[in-house]
């Protein structure tokens, strides 16, 4: 949305067309907040809408204007604790203010071609008077003759620019007719006496002084001024007005300091040293041209000669040696003569010279850029060039030096550590100007790394957002930053416009690109993270070369590894754009086919010796993957959300994402299925297995559970699916195991066994060695326990060795061998840790903290880890570990002779345990030393309590 000011208010939406606003009050409130950098107080609004006799309740009448000016501007007008304020608007006064403030610079350092280009755009955006409806409103009234004053001394400097580079010839009639509607104005008289006596009417140039000192000393009793006089005296003299003094360098100098940025400064100094083109590439925001401004600075502080280029400005390519001219001080137009090429000129110029040219943004002219800086080089020795682009130069020598966000710290380990990393001292130093009392500190540092990391460490990004500190909380700034191109929508008026906001600057790369680069940036959105160069390609119907084309245009980042992603900014961006192509949802579809078939590819390699390998391969991919399910949920696609589901179910396991599993599975198991629907009965059968393992920690209605299984059963065998997924098989039998049917259970198992299911053999022999304990079978139970051992070391699996292991283990400490149990113990936590499992995550890590603390040389030790694992398992969700670790710790305290304490260890456990204890391995534990105790202190009542708990117990693995 944009309000215009300079002539008559005008409000336009975001596609240039104009809004009716109801005349008076609202139209003066509008004009108000456009006009005002920050928040507006109440009575401010209030003396705007009513400049003579405000009404008796002003409050209330100003929020009934509020609210009918807000139901056109809607979100964009806001209220905060500073007042209210309108947001991601822009304004032709601002973008007069920034043109205006560029050519007072460019004509302070001697540049007409740029002072003349930045005056004609500003003038352009006036429209007449500003601001001429709004007569006897004061604020207004203040600033047209503001506005005015600003617009008359930027006509002044147009001219100036345009007389040097276009001649007396060409600016005479617009002098002669400043100065005759005001004749006392004596800049305007001393141009127009010198733009006189450079076009040959010398005599003419002289009677203008005469007149107007005449005037001066009838009208107002005063003697011409200083520059008037001057004038005069180089008419009288023939001599050509003097250019002003140049600086030794015409850099501008910044306002605040270079945070974080000292190894690049470091590295494109060396890189200067050696060669004669350093180009800085990276996405827009990073911080290239400040960089480059810094790292030009310290050489200029050295004695190198150094000239800054802006291109930014420059839309005709034919424009460019013209502003190398302005840069190098060239001072009359080098296109002036037009029978001798201007590179020809720029190059005579240069000759002999030791000169550092810094040419800043070059992409939107690359090839023409390009094709001037390597002429120049080539012929003129003394030369170099640093350049800042969003993709290389491409020219022969070139050094490339990519500039990216600033580095994040993985977490706040502490104040000092986050102060020192540089995204969060950008944001701190930033701050301090919108809130001088601003800190990073402990109530803070969480807020502070959380706002960094979701702007992607982008400088830009991080400066806009500590601005917002002016009118809105850290923690309110937190809230919102999903929507961060709305949030950051408003930057510094004297910013570069592309550089003024957020969505500008993406969409200043987005403009440069073609239309095909388009497509291909857009659908890289639907990537979670990063993907491959096979899934960029197929997922976004692209080539290697588009996508390595949007690297080298710094919009895609190639990471270590040979992946690539978006930063999130950019992938926003892209995201909308590839919703207003209406390509969202094919999008999302073909990514899930991608991400569906690679994890059909990596399931059979889960239950073999590859299997970590294969884990790794889907670990990259793990937010593609997840992603894909949600994205056919939200889309009601049951076909594909069961085939993407399907195979992950052990990926899940062994990776630890069992919470995130259980819920994916459940959400696709709700989806409605009609008569008709298309979903394969292979994958109804996997989903209904999916997730059930929740059944083993309590947390799940074991009757559901067998719903579920009992349905996936019977399609199963009425499709013979058993045969072309054996792991099918592990449905009836856990249904048998569960119901203590040892021959129906061996039946299965047999089969199993006859049909390339040995893991599902594997897993079956260690159900029936838990039957055969309960049935008094220990020597039938070993036997099963050491084949299943066998068959899963020959497979060289590890999700199986680990169950068998525990399984043996407890047979050891049965026998009294607490040693060799441990022993298995760890072997079984290591082999568990090649799937990256945190030992606070560990399926494993019960059994082997319980027989520590019941039978290590060292309890109280024992109890201060328990204590330390019990919070490491909170802090990532693991309850069942949790409670393990109170268990652990309660063994410990009776062991310590401290029964009381261990009693009120189990008896708060015992509040947190699963709503299906029955089938909760940890909870019956919890029960056995519950019941040990109570038989210790005396309590018959706990006892027999405890001993019915235990009776119900439903879990398959022998303890």
């Amino acid at each position: 949305m944009r309000v215009e000011l300079l002539g008559p208010l005008r409000l336009l939406d975001e596609d240039g067309n104009e809004l009716t606003v109801p005349a008076g009050r609202q139209r003066a409130l509008l004009a108000r907040l456009a006009l005002a950098p920050g928040p507006v107080t109440a009575a401010a609004l209030i003396d705007a809408a009513w400049p003579d006799h405000p009404p008796a309740n002003a409050n209330a009448a100003l929020h009934t204007q509020l609210s009918r000016l807000r139901g056109l501007l809607g979100p964009r007008l806001e209220h905060g604790p500073g007042g209210y304020r309108l947001d991601a608007a822009e304004t032709d006064v601002d973008a007069f203010e920034t043109l205006a403030a560029r050519t007072e610079a460019a004509s302070r350092e001697d540049a007409p071609a740029a002072a003349r280009a930045a005056a004609e755009a500003a003038l352009a955006l006036w429209r007449g008077p500003a601001l001429t409806d709004l007569d006897g409103h004061a604020f207004a009234d203040a600033a047209r003759t503001r506005l005015a004053m600003r617009r008359d001394a930027v006509a002044a400097l147009h001219l100036d620019a345009r007389l040097r580079l276009e001649g007396a010839g060409a600016v005479l009639a617009d002098l002669a007719a400043r100065h005759g509607a005001d004749p006392l104005n004596e800049p305007d008289a001393a141009r127009y006496m010198l733009a006189l006596a450079a076009a040959g009417r010398r005599a003419e140039a002289l009677a203008v002084f005469d007149a107007v000192r005449g005037k001066l000393a009838d009208e107002l009793g005063v003697d011409p001024s200083r520059a008037l006089r001057d004038a005069h005296l180089d008419v009288l003299r023939g001599t050509e007005p003097q250019a002003p003094q140049q600086r030794s360098h015409r850099l501008p100098e910044p306002l605040t300091a270079c945070i974080g940025r000292e190894p690049e400064i470091a590295a494109v100094t060396g890189l200067l040293g050696a060669n004669r083109l350093v180009t800085l590439t990276g996405p827009g925001g990073t911080g290239k041209t400040r960089l480059a401004v810094e790292t030009a600075h310290r050489l200029a502080a050295e004695g190198r000669d150094v000239r800054l280029v802006e291109l930014a400005p420059v839309a005709d390519p034919q424009r460019l040696p013209e502003v190398v001219g302005d840069a190098i001080g060239l001072g009359e137009s080098i296109l002036a003569r037009r029978s001798e090429d201007p590179r020809t000129r720029l190059t005579e110029a240069l000759w002999g010279r030791e000169l550092l040219l810094a040419v800043d943004n070059c992409e939107h002219l690359i090839e023409d850029a390009a094709d001037l800086l390597a002429h120049l080089l080539g012929r003129v020795p003394g030369l170099r060039v640093l350049a800042t682009s969003r993709e290389a130069l491409g020219i022969t020598g070139e050094a490339v030096l990519g500039v990216g966000p600033l580095p994040l710290p993985a977490g706040v380990a502490s104040v000092a550590d986050l102060r020192s990393h540089a995204a969060a001292a950008l944001f701190e130093e930033r701050a301090r100007q919108s809130d001088p009392a601003f800190a990073v500190d402990e109530a803070n540092a969480d807020l502070v790394l959380q706002v960094c990391a979701a702007l992607d460490g982008l400088p830009l990004a991080i400066e806009l957002a500590a601005a917002r500190l002016k009118s809105m909380s850290l923690q309110d700034l937190a809230a919102r930053l999903g929507d961060r191109f709305g949030l950051l929508g408003r930057g510094p008026r004297t910013a570069e416009p592309r550089q003024r906001t957020l969505r500008a600057v993406v969409d200043w790369s987005w403009d440069l690109l073609d239309p095909a680069e388009r497509s291909v940036l857009a659908r890289m959105s639907v990537f979670s993270g990063s993907a491959d160069l096979a899934a960029a390609c197929e997922v976004c119907s692209a080539t290697a070369d588009e996508i390595t084309g949007l690297v080298e245009k710094s919009l895609v980042q190639r990471l270590p590894g040979g992946r690539y992603r978006l930063l999130e900014t950019v992938r926003e961006y892209a995201a909308a754009r590839l919703a207003e192509a209406g390509e969202t949802a094919e999008r999302f579809e073909r990514h899930a086919e991608h991400y569906t078939a690679v994890a059909e590819e990596a399931e059979p390699h889960l239950m073999r010796a590859e299997q970590v390998a294969w884990l790794d391969r889907l670990g990259t991919d793990h937010a593609n993957l997840f992603a894909a399910i949600r994205r056919m949920v939200a889309a009601g696609n049951a076909r594909a959300a069961y085939r993407a589901i399907a195979p992950l179910s052990w990926y899940w396991w062994m990776r630890g994402y069992r919470d995130e599993g259980m819920e994916l599975a459940r959400q696709v198991r709700a989806m409605p299925l009609g008569p008709d629907d298309d979903v394969d009965p292979l994958h109804r059968a996997k989903v209904a297995m999916a997730g059930s393992w929740g059944l083993w920690s309590g947390r799940l209605d074991p009757a559901a559970i067998d719903a579920e299984f009992a349905a996936a059963q019977r399609i199963s065998e009425e499709h013979d699916l058993y045969e072309v997924e054996p792991l099918l098989r592990m449905i009836p039998m856990i249904r048998t195991m569960i119901a203590g049917d040892s021959d129906r259970l061996g039946e299965i198992i047999e089969r199993a066994g006859t049909s390339g299911g040995s893991w599902v053999r594997g897993i079956g022999l260690l159900f029936t060695s838990e039957l055969s304990y309960q049935e008094g079978r220990p020597e039938d139970a070993a036997a099963e326990l050491a084949e299943s051992n066998a068959i899963f070391a020959a497979l060289g699996e590890r999700f199986g060795l680990i169950l068998s292991w525990q399984g043996l283990a407890n047979d050891l400490m049965a026998a009294g061998d607490y040693q060799g149990a441990r022993t298995l113990l760890l072997r079984a936590i290591a082999a568990e840790a090649e799937f990256g499992a945190d030992l606070a995550d560990s399926v494993i890590a019960e059994h082997l903290w319980r027989i520590d603390a019941e039978h290590g040389d060292d309890p109280a030790a024992m109890l201060e880890r328990m204590r330390a694992y019990r919070e490491r398992a909170e802090r990532i969700g693991n309850l069942e570990n949790a409670l393990a670790a109170r268990n652990a710790a309660a063994i410990c305290l009776r062991r310590m002779g401290r029964l009381d304490e261990a009693l009120r260890e189990l008896l708060d456990a015992e509040t947190d345990l699963p709503q299906y204890r029955s089938f909760s391995e940890v909870t019956m534990q919890l029960y056995r030393q519950l019941a040990a105790l109570a038989r210790e202190k005396g309590d018959p009542d706990l006892e027999a309590r405890a001993a019915a708990m235990l009776e119900q117990s439903t879990w398959p693995f022998s303890s």
